[in-house]
């Protein structure tokens, strides 16, 4: 009887122990490694990128100091645009296969104190130029080579607020330092610029001439009434 009341007791002792030991276990993993999450923002007239760089304990020092240029121990608004900078070479992407230019768009840097501890966050946004697509199915490819030594890299695409937009398929390598998306954007329209009516109006008016023509060559091929 005893036996059989101890062996239960045992085994919950065992699964709590396992269970404190797990995130301790996940805490420790990420201590020397820089946690790097990309989410990328698809709407009718703009294309985001919004980063989040998280240095574990054992390596932010070696961050810190691409960031505190004169280690005066605080961050300069100088300082913080000279990082966006050099994150901004180590990004690449590609929109439908061609180049593109990240301008930026917003950046925000914990104390120094608070990303010593592991648990800061910087927050980084680019917007991607050209950003506007056009109707029809898009594929953006996109790099990060930033502290490719030590980053662990997270790529995804958020949820469009727009119904027009729709995310298709979403391919990443191992590690999620390189990704594509694959999205469609079925453009309104009112959307369409003055090109694009011009185009329309065009196209609107040969199928209204070909009829008239097939209107007329009908009616003279018609026999007449006596």
């Amino acid at each position: 009887m005893v036996e059989a009341v101890t062996a239960p007791l045992h085994r919950l002792l065992l699964t709590i122990v396992a269970l404190i030991a797990v995130p301790s276990a996940a805490y420790g993993h990420v201590l020397d490694e820089y946690l790097q999450s990309t989410l990328v923002v698809i709407e009718p007239g703009d294309i985001r990128l919004k980063i989040n760089l998280t240095p574990g304990v054992e390596v932010a020092e070696k961050i810190l100091a691409q960031i505190d240029l004169n280690n005066d121990g605080a961050l300069s608004s100088d300082e913080g645009a000279a990082y966006a900078k050099t994150l901004r070479r180590d990004l690449a992407v590609r929109l439908d296969g061609l180049g593109t230019e990240l301008r930026l768009t917003g950046s925000n840097f914990p104390e120094l104190a608070e990303l010593r501890t592991g648990h800061g966050i910087i927050q980084v946004e680019f917007s991607i130029i050209p950003g506007s697509v056009t109707a029809g199915t898009h594929r953006l490819a996109f790099e990060n080579r930033h502290f490719n030594s030590i980053g662990v890299y997270l790529f995804n695409a958020a949820r469009p607020r727009s119904a027009s937009i729709q995310i298709v398929r979403q391919d990443r390598n191992t590690n999620q330092s390189t990704g594509e998306i694959e999205f469609t954007y079925d453009a309104p329209l009112h959307s369409l610029n003055a090109p694009g009516f011009v185009a329309l109006f065009a196209v609107i008016l040969l199928v209204m001439v070909a009829a008239v023509g097939r209107i007329r060559r009908g009616s003279r091929t018609l026999p007449r009434s006596i």
